[in-house]
């Protein structure tokens, strides 16, 4: 009788190793062999059981997204500060195994392409700038030949990674934080609303983007160690506090 395989339990051993080394070594530890090496398997192993077109940052993503599952609460039927720290406090890290969660999300969202703008409009520029002018490679070779050769003028230098490939689809891990930012924003506009029911929607919108600002700043304190989840819990429920004195009934 032929062996059975589960290759969906196999597939979440993948999605685990694959947490466990963002976790551990960094974004940049992510490889084929790496998981081999976790499970203590062979690396035609996981070739067999894994597609070669497979993004091991994806597999990480998954075990993010199914531990934040498993976490996250309904809202309550009461209403008030204290419904509203409840309904807040499974988004900020209060375990070692959500500190390890946070940490990995961050790796992997800063490690991924940027949508932000990160080059100055040339408009706004000062005569402070004029010296910054040109690509870097052409101010590299005046600083050191005082000209620009022509090998230099027609280098194919690499560009900024775009968050969207040759086919317009968005990266892999700039998809799943977009789409982490709007079911968040509209998380805490449900805390807002436990929190302080009298308020309008423009208040609402408004005090959910701050407290948005407010638990990603704590996530990040919290996964780089610089606070503690017991701190961080506090800091979060103090700025609950401070939501429901806006309540104008």
């Amino acid at each position: 009788m032929p062996k059975i395989v589960d290759y969906v339990g196999r597939f979440a051993f993948f999605e685990l190793a694959s947490f466990t080394l963002v976790c551990d070594h960094g974004v940049e530890r992510l490889s084929r062999h790496a998981l081999a090496k976790v499970l203590a398997t062979s690396v035609s192993t996981i070739r067999r059981l894994l597609s070669p077109e497979a993004d091991l940052r994806h597999l990480a993503l998954n075990e993010v997204a199914y531990r934040r599952r498993r976490r996250l609460r309904p809202a309550p039927a009461e209403t008030g500060p204290d419904a509203g720290a409840r309904l807040l406090m499974p988004l900020v890290p209060s375990a070692p195994e959500q500190v390890a969660e946070e940490l990995v999300w961050w790796r992997l969202v800063i490690a991924a392409p940027t949508t932000a703008c990160l080059r100055p409009d040339v408009a706004v520029q000062t005569d402070d700038d004029d010296e910054d002018d040109g690509p870097l490679h052409h101010r590299f070779a005046i600083a050191t030949y005082g000209y620009v050769p022509s090998d230099v003028l027609g280098a194919d230098v690499e560009r900024p990674r775009s968050a969207t490939s040759v086919d317009g689809d968005l990266d892999v891990v700039v998809a799943a934080r977009q789409e982490r930012e709007e079911d968040l924003a509209v998380r805490l506009e449900r805390v807002v609303r436990v929190t302080a029911p009298g308020l309008d929607a423009h208040d609402v919108v408004h005090h959910a983007r701050v407290l948005h600002a407010v638990v990603d700043g704590l996530s990040v304190a919290v996964s780089v160690g610089r606070l503690r989840p017991d701190e961080a819990a506090a800091l979060a429920r103090a700025h609950v506090a401070t939501v429901a004195l806006a309540d104008p009934r």
